[in-house]
């Protein structure tokens, strides 16, 4: 087979992982093992009765394939069977408990290994699934109705992360039928009529609904403290075109209009990326307010036929269940970013807000993409950009750079070059450091004399933090922060120039600030917290969000990167505390989990520490504790 050809079968996936590993791990390592050891042993039984076969392992996950969705579903059956009897004859301290999930698509083969949205739903269904329960996908449940004695329970459309599927729960012994929220696209449209909205505005208007109780919510009841200015999360446009591949200009929207009203101070607002995670979640109007601590939610949805394009939004009081404003807008595809403007200026006026920069209409407007392709380029290149590894970052410089070379100038274009030559220099991809360098100062000037924004201004605190000229870099964040409402992002960049020009303390008030406006904040937002409650000397909270972030880790729901940052600073306070063992142990789990991890490793995130003695203190405990210097 040559390299460009790619080796595909449909196959029956089978995942299982242990409920609450990571605890178990922590409270007992050895007796965990051991646990784990006994309840491999009889699924090692099942799946050879019934033709599976293993093809991927990672501390207490499980990846198989079937041929047969019959013969997987009654091994899943099987072993769920006889650990409910192991558990029973056995003392609590011996007892373990799986989650499975069973799909069946379309895999990759790759010497030897599984890819694709086939294993990925399978790890989705096992993660969804109960404990000592199955969870299984559509496909698989057309196969075996019927053809098994067992009896399941439809919970409908379930989307987590990218994937939506249909899934049934298996009814086993003890277990009961359950609901969960269906996501925006399968449920019924519910038909709204406003003063200025014309005709009939499907897709987003069913949040209100969801609320039978009006004014019961109380402050007490938010995962975090209300703000004292509005706030809002805008939800992620739906597509409803009947092609999948129109959802970009939803998602574009949805990033475009947080991004604007996000220039105003006079307003709180939940970064993107949270408010897509909780959105995966659930649906309900009430649970997201309360989760994201937001009283206004915009929804919305998108409808693209032909040269026609629709676009239907609401703006909702959680708290309250009423309806603010509604609209629809009608047109083509080019006055997408007008909608947008409009959308924008009627929530600042709903809300009562002054705003004092002017957000609509001009075409020339430095702030808003030069074309709905320029607008999907960038937001796929940042994508890739936050993936931190060589390949991603070569296929975010092809997709920049092919619209660059269309001619396209915008504001938001220019700013992501700037964030690609970051990457170069902070990855070391580059042939001459002073010329990526200098591309990159020039591209961050460029985006900030265009459209005055934060996020221009930390790209170049970053370039000022590579020359080590502290104070510029400072200086640039601090004059950031004045500038609307920042961005989780932006934070945790502020953040991370304190930490690394020796100011802690300024460094983890940035990081919580980020946590708040990005709820469902990415890991390296935590792990820079802990570095900066490390230095602070307050190991007890430093312990407990890097623990966190390892049974994340243990999860498998960060990357061996995030997770293995966790584990160094774990081993780094058992050296605080001086707990050896403790120290010796983390390093060891580092190197089960990202082998490539080494010494050298650390200069990706605290190389540019203005204390170096910071620097070589850490790799002196690590290779102390066992980590290679690489």
């Amino acid at each position: 087979m040559s390299d460009d050809q790619i080796d595909r079968k449909i196959a029956v996936i089978f995942a299982a992982d242990v409920v609450g590993y990571s605890k178990s791990m922590e409270d007992d390592e050895a007796k965990t093992i051991k646990n784990l050891r006994a309840c491999r042993t009889l699924l090692n039984k099942s799946l050879t009765k019934y033709g599976g076969r293993i093809f991927n392992t990672a501390g207490d996950s499980i990846l198989a394939d079937f041929s047969s969705a019959v013969e997987a579903l009654e091994c899943a059956a099987e072993f769920q069977a006889n650990l409910k009897k192991r558990n029973e004859s056995s003392e609590t301290a011996k007892q373990m408990e799986f989650r499975v999930g069973i799909n069946m698509g379309d895999v990759v083969k790759e010497d030897g290994n599984l890819y694709g949205d086939g294993v990925n739903i399978a790890a989705r269904l096992e993660a969804l699934a109960q404990p000592n329960g199955i969870s299984i996908s559509k496909p698989v449940y057309d196969f075996v109705n019927g053809k098994t004695g067992l009896v399941f329970n439809d919970l409908g459309i379930q989307q987590v992360k990218e994937n939506k599927f249909h899934v049934y729960d298996v009814l086993l012994d003890g277990l009961q039928k359950r609901r969960l929220p269906k996501p925006l696209s399968s449920r019924k449209p519910i038909i709204t009529a406003g003063i200025s909205l014309l005709g009939i505005c499907i897709g987003a208007f069913w949040f209100t609904q969801q609320i039978t109780e009006k004014d019961s919510t109380k402050t007490m009841d938010f995962a975090f403290e209300l703000p004292s200015k509005p706030s809002i999360a805008v939800m992620p446009f739906a597509n409803l075109s009947d092609d999948e591949n129109k959802g970009y200009i939803g998602s574009g929207l949805t990033q475009n209009i947080t991004n604007a009203l996000s220039r105003s101070s006079e307003i709180f607002v939940i970064s993107n990326s949270s408010a897509k995670q909780i959105f995966s979640q659930t649906t309900n109007a009430l649970d997201i307010s309360i989760a994201l601590g937001v009283q206004f939610l915009l929804t919305g949805s998108v409808q693209h036929a032909g040269a026609q394009l629709r676009v239907n939004v609401e703006l909702v009081d959680a708290l309250s269940g009423d309806n603010i404003w509604v609209d629809q807008f009608n047109g083509d595809l080019s006055e997408l970013f007008d909608f947008q403007d409009e959308i924008t200026n009627s929530v600042f006026e709903a809300l009562q807000i002054k705003f004092a920069a002017e957000l609509g209409g001009a075409a020339v407007d430095p702030t808003r993409y030069s074309s709905v392709n320029e607008m999907r380029a960038v937001n796929e290149g940042r994508r890739e950009l936050l993936k931190f590894t060589p390949e991603a970052h070569k296929k975010f410089e092809d997709i920049l750079m092919k619209e660059y070379n269309t001619g396209s100038r915008s504001g938001p274009l220019i700013n992501a070059l700037g964030w690609l030559y970051f990457q170069k220099v902070a990855m070391g991809l580059f042939d001459d450091r002073a010329d990526t360098m200098a591309k990159g100062r020039e591209a961050a000037k460029q985006a900030h004399e265009m459209m005055g924004d934060a996020n221009s201004l930390v790209l170049g605190a970053w370039f000022d933090l590579f020359d080590r000229d502290y104070e510029a870099a400072q200086e640039k964040v601090r004059i950031a922060s004045k500038i609307g409402s920042p961005s989780g992002d932006n934070l945790a960049v502020a953040g991370s120039i304190y930490l690394l020009s020796g100011q802690p303390e300024p460094a983890r008030k940035s990081f919580v600030d980020a946590m708040r406006v990005s709820p469902f904040y990415p890991p390296w937002y935590a792990n820079r917290l802990v570095t900066s409650l490390l230095l602070l000397e307050r190991f007890e909270e430093a312990t407990e969000v890097a623990r966190s972030i390892v049974e994340k880790g243990d999860q498998g729901k960060i990357t061996p990167y995030a997770h293995a940052r966790a584990l160094v600073s774990l081993a780094i306070i058992a050296k605080r505390q001086n707990n050896d063992n403790a120290g010796r142990k983390a390093i060891k789990r580092l190197i089960e989990v990202n082998p490539n991890f080494t010494q050298k490793t650390l200069g990706m995130y605290i190389g540019q520490m203005k204390d170096t003695a910071i620097i070589e203190d850490f790799r002196t405990t690590l290779g102390e504790y066992g980590l290679p210097a690489g």
